[in-house]
């Protein structure tokens, strides 16, 4: 199991640089989907392994990410109607944020077709999991041999192998089912369930949380891929029983749709209530400014900065965790490294 917790404080925790390596049998799952989660499989993959030789028993079960797969739109939904396969896109980029082989592979998997034929708009790696699938008769071994020919650091677990459906019910008694419908809610969300409501987790996902060190749970789209993940029972158990750290990223700006004027702590309390068992030791929440261009962008498509609330989430007993998290770029999102470094940090 775990290391046993020391008492949480509600004092401000600044973002610094590691005092030390990370050591070499510490154990961190990753959970989510979205563009959140590769952000940080990419960060820990270079801080937990970096240049060191890759040991595979060693090191595979070091860095575990569990990605959502209740996607029903796009590509992913596509597949998902004709096959009956769970969601493989969110899959897909986390194998991609993990591979450390030749990056021409990874050039094949990310591809996505284009024009109006036939195959328009599918990710070519969505579609080699699809085909995978078929040969293995198994979905998750299909995505750990879709690992192995990227030759990916860590490995990539779906949160069930059972394809399922999102149900949300708004606060207006509208009730909408499919990711792709809730992403567009326009009401608030106040509860959200998965169908089947029995779907199982992987043995080796409960495994990977219940002997963490570190569980990270975000940054992602709140309700579609970080409560959806949570809904899986078993996960919610499992990080229950784990004596790891448990942390939660904020995002850094609301949804147009799903989040609207959510604050932080309105994030906070969402996963609580749908995941009532399990901690959340520290939540990490970003202090650099925004650039004014990057907020009216955002801001013409109906998002804006998620207010941290950071005294009411120390008074909710949380470790309030602030700094600069803030990748350079055009878009608004966190850099892998500067995540990694202050999530490492809370491990002592």
């Amino acid at each position: 199991m775990g290391r046993a917790l020391k008492p949480l404080d509600t004092t401000r925790v600044p973002v610094g640089e590691l005092a030390r390596p990370p050591r070499p049998d510490l154990r961190v799952v990753a959970l989510g989907g979205g563009t959140g989660l590769p952000t940080v499989l990419r960060g820990f993959r270079t801080a937990l392994f970096g240049s060191r030789p890759w040991d595979p028993e060693r090191d595979q079960t070091r860095l575990t990410a569990i990605a959502t797969v209740a996607d029903d739109g796009g590509s992913s939904g596509k597949l998902r109607a004709s096959y009956h396969l769970p969601s493989p896109g969110d899959i897909r980029s986390c194998l991609l944020a993990l591979a450390e082989g030749d990056p021409s592979m990874s050039d094949v998997f990310n591809f996505r077709f284009d024009g109006d034929g036939g195959v328009a708009g599918h990710s070519l790696g969505n579609l080699i999991l699809t085909a995978l699938t078929q040969l293995e008769r198994d979905f998750s071994k299909a995505v750990a041999r879709g690992g192995r020919m990227l030759s990916i650091r860590g490995r990539v677990l779906p949160s069930t192998s059972q394809s399922v459906v999102l149900r949300a019910e708004l606060s207006d008694g509208t009730v909408l089912e499919g990711e792709s419908n809730i992403a567009g809610a326009r009401s608030p969300i106040r509860r959200l369930t998965l169908l089947p409501g029995d779907a199982t987790a992987l043995p080796e996902a409960r495994e990977a949380l219940e002997v963490a060190d570190l569980i990270v749970i975000g940054p992602g789209s709140l309700y579609s891929s970080l409560v959806a993940v949570l809904l899986v029972r078993d996960l919610a158990d499992s990080i229950a029983r784990s004596r790891a750290r448990v942390a939660f990223v904020m995002n850094l700006m609301t949804e147009p749709g799903e989040t609207d004027r959510h604050t932080g702590v309105d994030h906070v309390m969402a996963i609580r209530r749908h995941a009532p068992t399990i901690p959340l030791h520290d939540v990490l929440v970003n202090t650099a400014p925004i650039a004014t261009e990057q907020l009216d962008r955002y801001t013409a498509g109906g998002a804006a900065p998620v207010p941290p609330d950071v005294e009411l989430l120390k008074a909710l007993g949380h470790t309030v965790v602030e700094g600069d998290l803030l990748a350079a770029g055009s878009e608004v999102r966190h850099d892998p490294a500067k995540l990694a470094r202050a999530l490492l940090a809370r491990i002592r």
